[in-house]
């Protein structure tokens, strides 16, 4: 396509701003449209995964039918991507199998398991553990040598987060070991998932459009979804959606909807912030949740809970607050060096 400058005749390569600003307001707007990306891009995803939370427990108080309810949800997905096929991009063959032969199955593995947890588990118990998450990432992603910067105070609030995690594991969660069970695998499903989502979107990209990596996503993990549905022989029970009326029904279809949402928001969030910030993002949103849980489903609001929770999440602002700081010192020193 043609560029402004080049539709009125000018043979300029770029848009008019660009030759009429000076190089600094140019970067100055570069910097306030990035930053402006960025919080919508986290604050959407925050808001679509604490909805995406509670629709599930809903459902699943309904109708006890976990990997049925992730089968529905990412058929949903698919079909409403296939629906809008102008979106989708895919450059190259190898990037395509490079990113169904990994990312998918980690991605069906730690939606079933977190269904899985909801199904055994409150959801204050689901928030609260994840919080660990992000210090487990932080490893990783050094192992993997990306560049993640770190200090003290950065360290200092995901220690403060685990003080918050234990308060509240040591007093009010109960859930069964198979709650607990599927909490660690669903976390490290989602830390190797993101970290890998990380390296194929920002550190190294590959030609597929972000439409194209959720329809991979969603259409690949329906085949192990359907042989993880027939090992626990979920698929005799399908008589159980029966019993869900009007509201089920309505919470199932908003959750599907919300499937849709969080699966681009998921991905457009990762090429923005490393796997780390990621994850402490994925669980700052969950006052609501925990808020919601206390009041409508009568889970744990003992005092040491609630201290518990506020500390865990408290700790993931203290946390994107360090990183920001870091950022900006970065940014700074790298102006310094520019333009000596």
């Amino acid at each position: 396509g043609f560029s402004y400058a080049d539709r009125y005749g000018l043979g300029l390569s770029q848009s008019y701003l660009a030759y009429s600003l000076p190089v600094a307001d140019n970067a100055a707007m570069a910097s306030v449209a990035h930053a402006t990306a960025l919080v919508l891009s986290c604050g959407f995803f925050m808001v679509c995964s604490a909805g995406m939370m509670i629709f599930n427990k809903l459902v699943l108080r309904a109708a006890r039918l976990p990997v049925t309810v992730v089968m529905i949800q990412m058929a949903f997905t698919v079909l409403a991507l296939c629906a809008v096929p102008c979106s989708l991009r895919f450059g190259s063959m190898r990037d395509v199998v490079r990113w169904a032969l990994s990312v998918p199955f980690l991605f069906v593995i730690m939606l079933a398991s977190s269904m899985f947890a909801l199904d055994r588990a409150s959801m204050g118990a689901i928030v609260v553990f994840r919080n660990v998450a992000p210090l487990i990432t932080l490893a990783v992603e050094r192992m993997l040598q990306e560049r993640v910067e770190l200090d003290a105070q950065t360290a200092a609030s995901l220690v403060y987060v685990l003080g918050g995690v234990w308060l509240y594991v040591s007093h009010d969660v109960s859930f069964s070991r198979e709650g607990l069970g599927f909490m660690l695998l669903n976390m490290a499903a989602a830390v190797l998932e993101r970290i890998l989502q990380r390296r194929m979107i920002a550190v190294e990209p590959i030609d597929v459009s972000k439409t194209g990596m959720m329809l991979l996503n969603n259409a690949v993990a329906l085949l192990p979804a359907t042989a993880l549905l027939y090992a626990t022989g979920e698929h005799t029970r399908w008589g159980e959606l029966r019993q869900l009326d009007g509201v089920g029904w309505a919470m199932l279809g908003a959750s599907c909807v919300n499937a849709v949402a969080i699966s681009w928001a998921g991905i457009n969030a990762q090429g923005y912030v490393t796997a780390t910030t990621f994850m402490v993002l994925a669980n700052m949103n969950k006052f609501a949740v925990i808020a919601f849980g206390v009041a409508f489903l009568h889970e744990a609001r003992s005092w040491q809970a609630i201290a518990g929770c506020v500390i865990a999440l408290s700790g993931g602002a203290w946390y994107a607050r360090a990183r920001s700081q870091l950022a900006a010192k970065a940014a700074a020193a790298a102006a310094a060096d520019a333009s000596a």
